[in-house]
């Protein structure tokens, strides 16, 4: 499985959208299957995941948001990014 990172967008900003970690986990361990193993969070919307071959890091985002909506009745919009792009970011941050 590969790595990736998901970046739930507008969770927080300015004292709204406020979730719990714990909530926030609680909901996205239910879209888990041999695809997809949610690993945890950095803050609360930054969230840690793996893959499988068979599936695109858009279609994972995708079912973040639609899991989102329909533990707390409202609209999300998640980004994805491979693990091994982070990696190159950071990288070359160092440099």
């Amino acid at each position: 499985m590969k790595p990736g990172i998901a970046f739930i967008r507008g969770i927080g900003m300015f004292g709204k959208r406020n979730y719990s970690r714990q909530k926030i986990l609680n909901c996205l361990k239910k879209i888990e299957n041999r695809n997809i193993k949610i690993l945890g969070m950095y803050g609360n919307d930054n969230i840690l995941f793996l893959k499988g071959e068979s599936i695109h890091y858009a279609t994972v985002g995708r079912k973040i948001e639609k899991s989102l909506e329909k533990c707390f009745n409202e609209k999300f919009y998640v980004t994805t990014r491979a693990g091994s792009t982070l990696n190159g970011l950071v990288k070359n941050i160092k440099n």
